[in-house]
Protein backbone atom coordinates (compact mmCIF):
# COMPACT_ATOMS: atom_id res chain seq x y z
CA UNK A 1 0.00 0.00 0.00
CA UNK A 2 1.61 3.49 -0.89
CA UNK A 3 1.49 6.72 0.21
CA UNK A 4 -1.08 7.71 -2.86
CA UNK A 5 -3.29 4.66 -1.86
CA UNK A 6 -2.97 6.08 2.46
CA UNK A 7 -4.28 9.10 1.28
CA UNK A 8 -7.16 7.92 -0.72
CA UNK A 9 -8.44 5.62 2.35
CA UNK A 10 -7.69 8.58 4.84
CA UNK A 11 -9.50 10.92 2.61
CA UNK A 12 -12.37 8.70 2.95
CA UNK A 13 -12.32 8.25 6.60
CA UNK A 14 -12.36 11.73 6.93
CA UNK A 15 -15.45 12.31 4.97
CA UNK A 16 -17.44 9.78 6.83
CA UNK A 17 -16.34 11.45 9.96
CA UNK A 18 -16.87 14.98 9.14
CA UNK A 19 -20.04 15.23 11.24
CA UNK A 20 -18.75 13.10 14.35
CA UNK A 21 -17.76 15.18 17.14
CA UNK A 22 -13.79 14.18 17.89
CA UNK A 23 -11.07 14.65 19.98
CA UNK A 24 -8.32 17.58 19.33
CA UNK A 25 -6.02 14.36 19.46
CA UNK A 26 -8.13 12.41 16.89
CA UNK A 27 -8.59 15.50 14.71
CA UNK A 28 -4.41 15.78 14.69
CA UNK A 29 -3.94 11.80 13.74
CA UNK A 30 -6.50 12.08 10.88
CA UNK A 31 -4.15 14.90 9.23
CA UNK A 32 -1.06 12.50 10.01
CA UNK A 33 -0.36 12.32 6.26
CA UNK A 34 -0.41 16.05 5.11
CA UNK A 35 3.01 16.60 6.26
CA UNK A 36 4.35 13.27 4.16
CA UNK A 37 6.20 14.51 1.04
CA UNK A 38 7.68 11.76 -1.27
CA UNK A 39 10.28 13.62 -2.36
CA UNK A 40 11.89 15.19 0.59
CA UNK A 41 14.90 13.44 2.34
CA UNK A 42 13.73 10.48 4.37
CA UNK A 43 16.56 11.85 6.91
CA UNK A 44 14.57 15.03 7.43
CA UNK A 45 10.98 13.37 8.71
CA UNK A 46 11.02 12.57 12.62
CA UNK A 47 10.11 8.74 13.51
CA UNK A 48 8.85 7.30 16.66
CA UNK A 49 10.39 3.41 16.66
CA UNK A 50 8.12 1.43 19.37
CA UNK A 51 8.15 -1.90 20.72
CA UNK A 52 5.87 -4.19 22.68
CA UNK A 53 6.15 -6.63 25.26
CA UNK A 54 2.82 -9.14 25.98
CA UNK A 55 1.91 -12.03 27.66
CA UNK A 56 1.83 -14.16 24.53
CA UNK A 57 2.12 -14.26 20.82
CA UNK A 58 -1.59 -14.61 20.16
CA UNK A 59 -3.77 -11.68 19.11
CA UNK A 60 -7.11 -12.65 20.02
CA UNK A 61 -6.22 -13.46 23.85
CA UNK A 62 -3.01 -11.67 25.11
CA UNK A 63 -2.25 -7.95 26.27
CA UNK A 64 0.62 -5.72 26.35
CA UNK A 65 2.70 -5.60 29.27
CA UNK A 66 5.41 -3.05 28.52
CA UNK A 67 5.28 -0.39 25.84
CA UNK A 68 8.75 1.23 24.55
CA UNK A 69 9.46 3.89 21.74
CA UNK A 70 12.24 6.01 21.06
CA UNK A 71 12.08 9.75 18.41
CA UNK A 72 14.49 10.20 16.01
CA UNK A 73 15.39 13.27 14.49
CA UNK A 74 17.80 14.24 11.57
CA UNK A 75 18.86 10.89 11.57
CA UNK A 76 19.69 10.31 15.15
CA UNK A 77 18.25 8.74 17.81
CA UNK A 78 17.32 11.28 20.35
CA UNK A 79 17.91 9.58 24.31
CA UNK A 80 16.59 12.03 26.44
CA UNK A 81 13.01 11.90 24.38
CA UNK A 82 11.70 8.26 25.15
CA UNK A 83 8.45 6.37 26.40
CA UNK A 84 8.83 3.41 28.33
CA UNK A 85 6.19 2.08 30.39
CA UNK A 86 4.84 -0.80 32.48
CA UNK A 87 1.21 -1.57 31.64
CA UNK A 88 -0.65 -3.96 34.35
CA UNK A 89 -2.48 -6.33 31.65
CA UNK A 90 -5.77 -7.18 34.11
CA UNK A 91 -4.76 -11.09 33.60
CA UNK A 92 -2.47 -13.43 34.84
CA UNK A 93 0.95 -13.74 32.84
CA UNK A 94 2.55 -17.46 31.79
CA UNK A 95 5.63 -18.78 32.99
CA UNK A 96 6.30 -18.82 28.96
CA UNK A 97 6.30 -15.60 28.71
CA UNK A 98 8.30 -14.30 31.73
CA UNK A 99 11.32 -16.53 30.68
CA UNK A 100 11.64 -14.43 27.96
CA UNK A 101 10.74 -10.74 28.85
CA UNK A 102 11.29 -11.56 32.98
CA UNK A 103 8.00 -9.08 33.88
CA UNK A 104 6.37 -10.55 36.32
CA UNK A 105 3.21 -9.72 38.15
CA UNK A 106 4.65 -8.01 41.03
CA UNK A 107 6.34 -5.60 38.45
CA UNK A 108 3.24 -4.47 36.69
CA UNK A 109 0.46 -4.80 39.44
CA UNK A 110 0.80 -0.96 40.22
CA UNK A 111 0.67 -0.03 36.78
CA UNK A 112 -1.41 1.84 34.31
CA UNK A 113 -3.61 -0.11 32.13
CA UNK A 114 -3.83 -0.39 28.78
CA UNK A 115 -6.22 2.42 27.65
CA UNK A 116 -4.32 4.70 29.87
CA UNK A 117 -0.82 3.54 28.21
CA UNK A 118 -1.96 3.61 24.68
CA UNK A 119 -3.58 7.69 25.21
CA UNK A 120 -0.05 8.37 26.41
CA UNK A 121 2.11 6.58 23.21
CA UNK A 122 -0.25 8.17 21.30
CA UNK A 123 0.41 11.50 22.71
CA UNK A 124 3.59 10.93 22.37
CA UNK A 125 3.22 9.80 18.61
CA UNK A 126 1.88 12.86 17.70
CA UNK A 127 1.89 12.74 13.62
CA UNK A 128 5.69 11.20 13.28
CA UNK A 129 6.12 8.16 10.95
CA UNK A 130 5.68 5.17 12.80
CA UNK A 131 8.71 2.45 12.54
CA UNK A 132 9.03 -0.71 13.85
CA UNK A 133 10.42 -4.90 13.25
CA UNK A 134 7.88 -7.03 12.57
CA UNK A 135 5.49 -4.22 13.11
CA UNK A 136 2.40 -5.80 12.24
CA UNK A 137 2.26 -7.58 15.29
CA UNK A 138 2.98 -4.50 17.45
CA UNK A 139 0.25 -2.29 15.06
CA UNK A 140 -2.35 -4.58 16.24
CA UNK A 141 -2.37 -3.43 19.34
CA UNK A 142 -1.96 -0.01 19.33
CA UNK A 143 -4.88 -0.07 16.41
CA UNK A 144 -6.96 -1.14 19.25
CA UNK A 145 -6.60 1.04 21.73
CA UNK A 146 -6.74 3.45 19.06
CA UNK A 147 -10.12 2.60 17.84
CA UNK A 148 -11.32 2.13 21.82
CA UNK A 149 -10.07 5.53 21.87
CA UNK A 150 -11.08 7.07 18.98
CA UNK A 151 -13.20 5.15 16.99
CA UNK A 152 -10.60 4.48 13.96
CA UNK A 153 -6.83 3.02 13.13
CA UNK A 154 -4.08 5.87 13.53
CA UNK A 155 -3.43 7.36 10.52
CA UNK A 156 0.39 7.51 10.83
CA UNK A 157 2.77 6.38 8.03
CA UNK A 158 4.05 2.99 9.05
CA UNK A 159 7.47 1.63 8.06
CA UNK A 160 8.56 -2.21 8.97
CA UNK A 161 12.18 -2.89 9.30
CA UNK A 162 11.82 -6.39 8.12
CA UNK A 163 11.51 -5.85 4.61
CA UNK A 164 13.81 -2.31 4.88
CA UNK A 165 16.84 -4.86 6.63
CA UNK A 166 16.33 -7.48 3.24
CA UNK A 167 15.99 -4.29 0.22
CA UNK A 168 19.01 -2.44 1.47
CA UNK A 169 20.87 -5.77 1.92
CA UNK A 170 22.13 -6.27 5.16
CA UNK A 171 23.36 -9.90 5.41
CA UNK A 172 22.88 -12.72 7.71
CA UNK A 173 25.71 -15.47 7.96
CA UNK A 174 27.67 -13.80 5.05
CA UNK A 175 24.66 -13.80 2.88
CA UNK A 176 22.83 -11.05 1.23
CA UNK A 177 19.38 -10.74 3.12
CA UNK A 178 17.62 -10.89 -0.25
CA UNK A 179 19.65 -13.83 -1.53
CA UNK A 180 19.97 -16.07 0.92
CA UNK A 181 16.73 -16.41 3.42
CA UNK A 182 15.88 -18.72 6.55
CA UNK A 183 13.69 -17.57 9.78
CA UNK A 184 16.41 -16.42 11.72
CA UNK A 185 17.45 -13.59 9.08
CA UNK A 186 13.64 -11.68 10.61
CA UNK A 187 15.31 -12.18 13.93
CA UNK A 188 16.82 -8.48 15.78
CA UNK A 189 19.51 -9.67 17.09
CA UNK A 190 20.57 -11.50 13.75
CA UNK A 191 20.15 -8.32 12.22
CA UNK A 192 21.55 -5.76 14.39
CA UNK A 193 24.84 -8.56 14.43
CA UNK A 194 25.09 -7.58 10.27
CA UNK A 195 24.79 -4.05 10.87
CA UNK A 196 27.98 -4.26 13.09
CA UNK A 197 25.82 -3.74 17.36
CA UNK A 198 24.71 -5.47 19.87
CA UNK A 199 21.10 -5.71 21.28
CA UNK A 200 21.46 -4.22 24.98
CA UNK A 201 18.04 -5.59 27.32
CA UNK A 202 16.44 -8.11 24.54
CA UNK A 203 13.13 -8.40 24.75
CA UNK A 204 12.52 -5.38 26.66
CA UNK A 205 10.28 -3.20 24.99
CA UNK A 206 12.75 -0.29 25.24
CA UNK A 207 15.87 -2.36 24.71
CA UNK A 208 14.56 -3.53 21.42
CA UNK A 209 12.87 0.28 20.47
CA UNK A 210 16.20 0.98 20.72
CA UNK A 211 17.98 -1.49 19.00
CA UNK A 212 15.26 -1.31 16.03
CA UNK A 213 15.74 2.81 15.87
CA UNK A 214 19.78 1.89 15.30
CA UNK A 215 18.67 -0.86 12.63
CA UNK A 216 16.85 1.94 11.32
CA UNK A 217 19.42 4.61 11.01
CA UNK A 218 22.20 1.97 9.34
CA UNK A 219 18.98 1.51 6.82
CA UNK A 220 18.84 5.77 6.50
CA UNK A 221 22.95 5.42 5.50
CA UNK A 222 22.50 2.74 3.00
CA UNK A 223 19.60 4.50 1.32
CA UNK A 224 21.82 8.04 1.48
CA UNK A 225 24.98 6.00 -0.17
CA UNK A 226 23.01 4.27 -2.64
CA UNK A 227 22.25 7.75 -4.44
CA UNK A 228 18.38 8.01 -2.73
CA UNK A 229 17.85 9.62 -0.02
CA UNK A 230 14.06 10.43 -0.32
CA UNK A 231 11.61 9.13 0.92
CA UNK A 232 10.07 7.91 -1.65
CA UNK A 233 12.26 4.75 -2.18
CA UNK A 234 12.28 4.29 1.48
CA UNK A 235 8.12 3.95 2.03
CA UNK A 236 9.14 1.96 -1.24
CA UNK A 237 10.78 -1.11 0.38
CA UNK A 238 9.47 -0.60 3.71
CA UNK A 239 5.68 0.44 3.88
CA UNK A 240 3.92 -1.92 6.14
CA UNK A 241 0.53 -3.03 4.37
Amino acid sequence: MGITFARLMNGWLRYRLKNKPLTSRATANLAALQHIRPEKLARNFRYVVVDLETTGMCLKDDCVLSMGAVRITDGRIRLGDIFNQLVNPGRDIPDSSIKIHGIVPDMVRSAPPAGEVFERFLAYLGTDILVGHNIAFDLYFINKAMRNINGFPIQNLTLDTMPLSRAFGLTVHGYPYSVVWDSSQNELSNLANCAGFEVVERHTALGDALATAMLFQRILSRLESNGHGRLRALVRAGLWS
